[in-house]
């Protein structure tokens, strides 16, 4: 059998090559650059280090003043080097959840700020000094400066995944792989973030959409400028350049924000403005180093409070970037525009030696630490809740944040210093030779990213299948009666539902079919071997899930207006709604079993992350208020007020994201939860939430599959402190009838992953298709009465 290993180990080799084939065949050395160089104040991202100060723009080098004609060596700045170890200084304390440092991610905003202002320094420099932009060289710096260490920490990162992560996540990290090898992975994760059903567990690569958003501006950029130095005036036309990026980016940067918050936080033309903003300073520096040495130094200070004002302003339901962006932004410019001068914070502080060490490795740290954070808690076999980090975690992060430190430190002398210095260099190779090499880089990085892909997707999930019997859900026939025993093998939500305007004709109306007796229930498993004729198997659980999405009945995060769909018999004299969010919707494959049963009209209205209670909420996803979900809720209240069902089913996440702090009680949402079923006709009951699971279930058997027991959670832990209480309120303060399926689902202690031969959960909190329908009868039996037995 091949091992999976082989692929990956292959792909640390081609990713070396890369690395050396880049320095070696494809770029230039230059002693003027290296020496500049030394003032590398870069984001994570930056790629190359330029020189720290920019000289007067247009000025012939013989009417400077010899001030302004120092060496690279002379214009070093420390104190820009130091502000790059307290930017990445922020960002590992927020990744490592310090209390109090939530907001430490704007320290990839200041990066963003340093990086504008030093790269369009070093371009308007050159232009000064030679005439001209010359793009080859430019990007053949770049290569050199970011791709040895990208690419060794990329294919450690997923030598790692293979042998800390479930083979069911591994396609998705060598998909994220490929995506940050070909510098989009901020497009990709943008995609991601408004996917209600993305993986839960977050990616080891994320942090690459941050280098994602520099290399594509190291792309777009020097050709601009290029474009405005050949104008009749080229000082003019680039501030004018520079000046439409900043004013026309901000603008749209408010106006995702408002829209698609994940959008406007990870793409690049939402967040020009802020390399914009460095790109003027780097403009103004001759008139910044006129400017009084107090009012520099106040400045300065302006800018620490204003990131200190940042840090304690913006909060997890913060709109970001926004206007509240504003604040890292401009903080850091006045930073950089106080010049490190005397009484200045960059004098005082940022050059101190520990910053300046901090900000010399931030490259190196900033690519080790996420996937440290990430993979590293896997790796010791700790999980944390969904209510937070667990007790000892804190001290665990920060332990990985300090072996992210001793490797990011090898990885600058090792890996950054001899590449970005030349060492592995062979002499002079002529342009010709550094855009070839620099063309030869960018196909190996794509079949680095191909290769592992491939591997990985094919390698793991055959085993996936290997273990459970390789089988995927047999569709079962929808009229057939399910009993409580091990024997059903799957869910097919046949025929269509009915809709306006659909061309299938309603299915004739059954004769209802009598409550058969119950088996024997089926055995919880929590320990042992997965069984080979696990239903659905675990390859296929990610898509056992109800139809209501792909069927059109179902609203994702998007939309207000409720889909218009009928399930069961369309002519039934009885009807049915299920309204809720995600946590509805999963038991709806056991409602259409019973409706097509019982002559039933089942009318669907859900709606993912929209948990149905008269409080604005805020979505995580979108990063800002859910507004659609306030406007679906009325659009759902009209619509059964008008449709008069018989029984209104509601069930929704325990989980709510309340935007005010007063509406995180229970008791206060179960009296929102009432206001809405005051306003609604018929019957109604409120199906509780289900317990919920420690880890991704088809992840943990895939990773397990020989020990059942590591995927089993504590009773305490799957219920929580919230279970009930705001259904048990509604339903006291309504009297709607509560229906509490948790038995069923968790029937002992630890709750089981596998009850019989049936999965029970698709990832941790929804349940499979093929569970819910094998207890359809059960949920029938637990609702209130409605038409005729």
């Amino acid at each position: 059998m091949r091992s999976p290993l082989k692929p990956v180990a292959t792909t640390i080799v081609v990713g070396l090559l890369l690395g050396a084939c880049a320095s070696i065949r494809g770029l230039a050395r230059s002693r003027r650059t290296e020496s500049a160089a030394k003032a590398v104040v870069a984001s994570p991202a930056l790629i190359a280090p330029p020189p720290s100060a920019t000289p007067a723009i247009g000025t012939p080098a013989e009417a400077r003043p010899a001030s302004e004609q120092r060496s690279a060596e002379s214009r070093f700045r420390p104190d820009l080097e130091g502000f790059r170890g307290i930017a990445i200084l922020l960002v590992l304390l927020c990744h490592a959840r310090l209390p109090g440092a939530e907001a430490g991610f704007i320290g990839v905003d200041v990066f963003f700020v340093l990086s504008g202002f030093l790269i369009t320094g070093l371009l308007v420099d050159e232009r000064r000094r030679t005439g001209q932009i010359r793009l080859g060289s430019f990007y053949a710096r770049r290569a050199r400066r970011i791709l040895p260490a990208a690419i060794v920490v990329l294919a450690s990162t997923l030598l790692a995944a293979q042998l800390f992560l479930s083979p069911l996540d591994l396609p998705r990290v060598a998909d994220d792989a490929l995506a940050a090898s070909l510098s989009v992975a901020n497009v990709r994760f943008a995609l991601e973030a408004t996917d209600y059903f993305a993986p839960v567990a977050a990616s080891p690569v994320l942090h690459y959409w941050s280098l994602g958003v520099e290399e594509q501006f190291y792309l777009l950029w020097p050709v601009l400028l290029l474009l405005a130095t050949r104008a009749r005036r080229p000082r003019f036309a680039i501030a004018l350049l520079i000046g439409v990026v900043l004013a026309g980016s901000f603008a749209l940067s408010l106006a995702m924000t408002a829209s698609n918050g994940p959008w406007a936080y990870y793409m690049l033309p939402t967040r020009a403005w802020q390399l914009a903003a460095g790109g003027l300073l780097a403009l103004a520096v001759p008139l910044l180093g006129r400017t009084p040495r107090a009012i520099a130094a106040f400045v300065g200070w302006l800018g620490v409070g204003l990131l200190g004002a940042g840090l304690v302003l913006i909060g997890p339901m913060t709109e970001y970037p926004g206007l509240a962006a504003l604040l890292p932004t401009l903080g850091a410019a006045a930073i950089i525009a106080s010049g490190g001068r005397a009484g200045s914070p960059g004098r005082i502080v940022l050059a101190t030696p520990p910053l300046r060490w901090l900000g010399r490795i931030s490259y190196s740290l900033y690519l080790w630490h996420w996937p440290i954070l990430v993979l590293g808690p896997v790796a010791l076999g700790l999980a944390s809740s969904e209510e937070g980090p667990a007790e000892g975690d804190l001290l665990v992060r920060l332990g990985l944040v300090l072996v992210a430190v001793v490797l990011a430190a090898l990885s600058w002398r090792l890996v950054e210093e001899p590449f970005r210095r030349g060492r592995l260099s062979l002499g002079r190779p002529s342009l010709g030779g550094r855009v070839r090499g620099f063309a030869m880089a960018g196909v190996l990085v794509i079949g680095v990213g191909s290769t592992t892909m491939g591997a990985v997707t094919e390698g793991d999930l055959g085993s996936v299948a290997a273990f459970d019997g390789g089988q995927d859900p047999v569709p079962a026939t929808p009229a057939v009666t399910p009993s409580p025993s091990p024997s059903f093998v799957g869910y097919s939500p046949t025929p269509s539902p009915s809709r306006p305007g659909a061309s299938a004709a309603p299915s004739a109306s059954p004769t209802p079919a009598p409550t058969p007796t119950p088996s024997p229930r089926p055995s919880p498993r929590i320990d042992g071997r997965v069984p080979s004729d696990l239903k659905p198997s675990l390859g296929a659980s990610r898509a056992d899930d109800d139809p209501l999405l792909a069927d059109g009945c179902g609203l994702s995060l998007a939309g207000t207006k409720p889909p218009s769909c009928i399930y069961g018999d369309r002519n039934g004299a009885i009807t049915v709604a299920l309204v809720g969010d995600s946590h509805a919707a999963h038991w709806f494959p056991a409602l259409d079993v019973v409706a097509k049963q019982r002559g039933w009209r089942l009318v669907p209205f859900t709606k993912f992350s929209c948990v149905f209670v008269d409080l604005p909420i805020w979505s995580p996803n979108l990063n800002r208020e859910y507004t659609e979900c306030e406007a679906w809720r009325e659009n759902v209240v009209d619509r059964l007020v008008k449709l008069k069902p018989d029984l209104v089913i509601i069930s929704s996440n325990r989980w709510l994201p309340a935007i005010a702090n007063r509406d995180n009680e229970p008791e206060r949402q179960g009296a929102a939860l009432a206001r809405l079923i005051e306003r609604v006709p018929g019957s109604v009951a409120i199906l509780a939430d289900t317990p919920r699971s420690d880890v991704d279930v088809p992840a943990c058997l895939a990773k397990y599959h020989d020990a059942i027991e590591r995927c089993t959670t504590t009773s305490t832990a799957a219920f929580g402190w919230r279970h009930l209480r705001r259904e048990t309120e509604a339903a006291r303060l309504t009297g709607a009838t509560l229906v509490d399926m948790s038995d069923i689902v968790c029937p002992g202690d630890p709750c089981p992953p596998i009850i019989g031969n049936t999965l029970v959960y698709r990832d941790h909190h929804h349940l499979t298709a093929t569970f819910v329908v094998s207890i359809a009868q059960d949920l029938y039996a637990a609702l209130p009465p409605v038409g005729s037995p």
